[in-house]
């Protein structure tokens, strides 16, 4: 069975409706905020209610004094009522004061039956509740009277003193009770304040601390908020970096100046930059000349063969003498700036040296129409692009000087090859070692020509990253990276970054395959040379015979050379 929930319109009990009435009965007005005049205006309603009560049913047994009785309670009927009100304090006055008077009515009329009975039965009582009821001047001055009247009983009483009766000691019971209770109310208010005060005190210290704690929430907030934007900056600026180089390789077969010309407008595209420039130092390495811009002032600049004096005036003469990237943060203030009339929206400049190893080869001059535009990390971008720009010239450079005469076969790997390569380490220590067999993710980008980024793994794998290797479309190998956390997932920044590494890898290659074959190219040229001189340097025939032999045989090591004349039948 299902078990029955008990019913939610259940009458209150006596005891509860009992305690509803007795609340509305003494709850003081609603005007009446203040915490210790609430309690006050409730003490008296309290009081007054409970002594009504009492009187009432004291005035229904008809006592001897019916009046004094009945006086009492119209007063203390009286002092409830206004205790209700607003003005809970005249209800105050009314019921101390009444009580303290009634006391001594009763011996002027002589219906007391002794003077310690009279001022014991309401005065004692009208000074207790005095005390916590009125001010303190108001209950002095109520201490004041009764005491001057119980010491004047003798002039105005008509209740003869009875033989235990003493004046002088129920006057100063009266004074010596005034006394206590207020020094005791004193006392209760000076440990009021205090507490007030302590409590004032620690409110103020938890306000200040929840101030601090919003300041500070505030500025961490604040700075997470600028961590974020710099993080946030910082993977676009990566991923523009990794968009320029992408570009680059994709556009390294156009001609020479076709290419500086469109990595100044890629770079200026991507970054948001006003003025790029690329610089190149002339033969005699005295003057780096304007090769590609991309603003309509760099073209002026071009038309008319802009160039500067290596070591002289402007921040790419310092740099393509000094080999350190420089940063003008203020062109109005900085002393090393040319003021380029071509130029007038520029107040921000940062070059860059074009190094091929130690070479000094070249400038990337980048400006901008926003004073501060560039900070210190901008220098560590820029220069890795201006790295793989240097590296796109010297490739150029060396195309040119091989004359074409070298094969245009680009690096291809073999499916063998592909398969070695080196291995960093968590120990450091770098080891040749060969590609993982049958491993889908690497299979993928060999396949694909893509990135593979693998950050949620199966059992049997690990968290993956394959970056292809590719120059010109072709691929000519891979970078695998294997994380040994299984839950590991791989940020933008970590995946531009491989990439970044992996178009700069393929531009190096290149470049060490055109050398290589230069040098190749140079030395077979040096061993002709060399080999018709000498067979040049005789005349006879079998000299000439002996040399070709012998000078064959040297440069082709591991073989037979054998030279024949002729070749009819004897």
């Amino acid at each position: 069975m299902l078990n029955q929930l008990p019913p939610t319109n259940q009458k209150p009990s006596l005891i509860s409706r009992i305690r509803e009435i007795w609340n509305k009965l003494t709850t003081p007005h609603p005007s009446i905020t203040d915490v210790r005049e609430f309690r006050k205006a409730q003490l008296l309603s309290i009081l007054t209610l409970i002594l009504t009560i009492l009187l009432f049913v004291a005035v229904l047994y008809g006592p001897r004094s019916l009046g004094i009785f009945g006086i009492l309670t119209v007063a203390t009927l009286a002092s409830y009522l206004v205790s209700r009100s607003i003005y809970y304090k005249f209800g105050a006055y009314i019921f101390t004061f009444s009580y303290t008077a009634i006391g001594f009515l009763t011996l002027y009329y002589g219906t007391a039956t002794s003077v310690e009975s009279a001022v014991s039965s309401t005065v004692f009582i009208a000074i207790i509740f005095s005390s916590v009821l009125l001010s303190r001047r108001s209950f002095i001055l109520l201490v004041g009277l009764a005491t001057l009247a119980t010491f004047s009983v003798p002039l105005y009483s008509k209740t003869p003193l009875a033989v235990t009766d003493s004046i002088g000691r129920t006057g100063g019971i009266v004074l010596v009770a005034g006394a206590i209770l207020y020094g005791i109310s004193v006392f209760r208010e000076n440990l009021e304040k205090e507490q007030i005060e302590e409590i004032k005190n620690t409110n103020r210290k938890l306000e200040d601390l929840a101030a601090n704690l919003e300041e500070r929430i505030n500025e961490r907030t604040q700075e997470l908020q600028q961590v974020t934007e710099q993080t946030q900056q910082r993977a676009s600026r990566l991923q523009a970096i990794s968009d320029i180089s992408q570009e680059i390789v994709s556009s390294i077969t156009q001609k020479p100046d076709e290419v500086l010309g469109r990595i100044t407008q890629i770079i200026s595209k991507k970054l948001g930059y006003y003025h790029v420039g690329i610089f190149l130092l002339d033969k005699d390495e005295e003057y780096a000349v304007l090769r590609a811009a991309n603003s309509r002032g760099g073209q002026k600049m071009l038309a008319r063969r802009h160039q500067l004096k290596v070591g002289g005036i402007g921040i790419v003469g310092y740099v393509t003498q000094s080999g350190r990237p420089r940063i003008a943060l203020d062109t109005t203030t900085d002393a090393v700036f040319f003021n380029n009339p071509d130029l007038p929206e520029t107040r921000s400049e940062i070059s860059l040296p074009l190094k091929y190893g130690s070479t000094i080869i070249g400038a990337l001059d980048v400006q901008s129409s926003l004073p501060n535009a560039f900070k210190d990390e901008d220098v560590d971008t820029l220069s890795a692009l201006a790295n793989q720009i240097a590296i796109v010239i010297k490739n150029i450079q060396t195309a040119e000087d091989a004359k074409y005469g070298i094969s245009n076969r680009t690096i291809k790997f073999a499916q063998r090859d592909i398969q070695h390569g080196y291995s960093f380490q968590p120990d450091g220590s770098i080891i040749m070692t060969t590609l993982p067999q049958n491993n889908p993710q690497l299979d993928k980008a060999i396949a694909s020509g893509e990135t593979v980024v693998l950050s949620a793994p199966s059992k049997d794998s690990q968290p993956t990253i394959a970056v292809p290797v590719k120059f010109r479309d072709q691929l000519i190998g891979i970078i695998h990276i294997e994380s040994n956390e299984t839950n590991r997932n791989w940020t933008e920044d970590e995946v531009s970054l491989v990439q970044a590494i992996s178009d700069r890898a393929a531009l190096a290659l290149e470049n060490a395959r055109l050398l290589e074959d230069s040098q190749r190219r140079a030395a077979k040229e040096q061993a002709i040379g060399e080999i018709s001189t000498k067979l040049g340097a005789t005349a006879d025939i079998e000299a000439i015979l002996r040399t070709a032999v012998r000078e064959l045989g040297a440069q082709i090591s591991g073989t037979q050379v054998t030279v024949e004349i002729g070749g009819g039948k004897k």
